[in-house]
């Protein structure tokens, strides 16, 4: 991560710091003892090294980048402090020291297993998480934190930690960006005091299978928001791992598979009844396509297709259930592993067109079919399939009377809280919430409305 990426705190005026960063520094400090050795692993530009070698102790810093590592040393040096390049994924060997901090690290890394372990040259260790269950990882729009692989909840964390060699002594935690740190508080940031521990003796732990994201692009309307997302997170690499295009997609972005299920003979027939059609142009840029397209019969003139593995899916997940390329798509995904799913453009119903294409109940069914599986789904907010486009509320169908609140306990437990509403619908909004001919996002704007005026 480089000096300027936007992640870092930088400016050499320590008061300008966000104070969430300092106070966690200073906070240390109590649990120090005099002319402790201390390891402060991902210090950044110095200031929280800076903190403790001006309370009397001395201190290694380490960080990835170099250029980083020289603003420290021009802005926060300091004669009990020494600077070391290194990288967290690969840590070099760590002297012997009192004690080990590393607050804002974990999370940036892939793999921290080795960093742990190799910070256990100290017997205690401070680090800090971002909390899950307070701050997602990823957002409601599919957008995920950028420079983050993924953020804890409490118990994750601590079995992180215990994989490691650590054992939880104390737990504290930040409420928000300017908070100091408290005891037992569940707020945005983790923080763990760890004494070091025998690592375990148990079975080899399973490896964690390598994260693959597939997001999956259909011709609806929310597949700009795919767009979007890519463009803010800086590319699609950036973004998923794999593009999937559906159809005509294929020749309008980047990807790594086309699906065209249906039989390139049909398509030909079509193609020569109406020349001038879309379908007539497709087939001839998939007569060249350079991209593998994942059809239902290959065919001697169009090198790129590839049969859909159709005995091989149908043995492995158990459901002979595809009405639509879409839902193929999903199951092809779920087949090859996964580990998240998002889905962009298979909106199916929209405004005033409710009926635009069949398929939409097949692809909620294969995405179930992936959430029971422990594969995480991604939709952008404004689809209508599974209802993203609405609310908790109107999801839940029958609590038409009461505000439901969705609060999310430590541990990713979920309690709700219901208050009654002041107005009640009329029966004419009543009638129009059950009328199926509309998208449901139509269907509850009444009731929302009448909700809105009661509060």
């Amino acid at each position: 991560m480089s000096l300027r990426s936007g992640e870092r705190q930088v400016t050499p005026d320590i008061s300008k710091i966000r104070a969430d960063h300092t106070n966690r520094y200073y906070w240390v400090l109590r649990h120090l003892v005099p002319h402790s050795r201390i390891i402060d692993f991902s210090c950044g530009i110095g200031y929280g090294s800076w903190i403790m070698a001006e309370d009397g102790h001395t201190v290694r810093g380490y960080d990835i980048d170099s250029e980083t590592l020289d603003y420290a040393d021009k802005n926060y040096r300091h004669e009990s402090v020494t600077y070391w390049l290194a990288n967290g994924e690969n840590p070099p060997p760590i002297p012997d020291s009192d004690v080990a901090v590393s607050f804002e690290t974990i999370e940036h890394i892939q793999d921290p297993r080795n960093l742990l372990k190799s910070l256990r040259a100290a017997p205690v260790l401070i680090a800090s998480v971002p909390n899950e269950d307070v701050m997602p990882w990823q957002r409601e729009d599919g957008a995920t934190t950028a420079f983050h692989f993924r953020h804890y909840r409490k118990h994750e964390f601590a079995a992180l930690l215990h994989e490691c060699g650590w054992s939880v002594r104390e737990w504290y935690g930040q409420l928000g960006p300017e908070s100091e740190v408290e005891r037992d508080v569940h707020g945005r940031t983790l923080i763990a005091i760890c004494d070091r521990v025998e690592i375990p003796d148990i079975l080899p732990p399973v490896p964690e299978q390598p994260r693959r994201h597939i997001a999956i692009l259909g011709l609806g309307e929310s597949l700009n928001q795919f767009t979007d997302n890519v463009k803010r997170a800086g590319g699609r690499s950036a973004f998923c791992d794999e593009v999937w295009a559906i159809n005509a997609l294929g020749d309008l972005f980047a990807c790594d598979l086309v699906f065209h299920m249906d039989d390139i003979r049909i398509q030909l027939l079509r193609a020569e009844a109406k020349p001038a059609s879309n379908i007539a142009a497709m087939t001839r840029w998939l007569k060249h396509s350079t991209v593998p397209v994942v059809t239902s019969r290959a065919h001697p003139d169009y090198p790129a297709l590839v049969e859909f593995p159709l005995e091989d899916v149908l043995n492995h997940l158990g459901h002979d259930y595809f009405n639509s390329t879409a839902a193929y798509a999903v199951a092809l995904a779920i087949h090859t592993g996964a580990t998240k799913i998002s889905c962009w453009g298979m909106d199916y119903s929209l405004p005033n067109v409710h009926h635009a294409e069949k398929g939409r109940a097949c692809v909620e069914f294969w995405l179930g079919q992936a959430h029971a599986r422990g594969i995480e789904i991604g939709l952008p907010t404004c689809t209508t399939l599974m209802d993203s486009n609405c609310g908790k509320a109107a999801r839940l169908y029958g609590y038409d009377c009461v505000d439901v609140d969705f609060q999310v306990q430590e541990g990713g437990h979920l309690a709700l809280s219901f208050k009654e509403r002041d107005t009640l619908p009329t029966a004419e909004e009543v009638e129009r919430n059950y009328d199926h001919s509309k998208p449901i996002a139509e269907q509850h704007q009444s009731l929302k409305e009448t909700s809105n005026a009661s509060m």
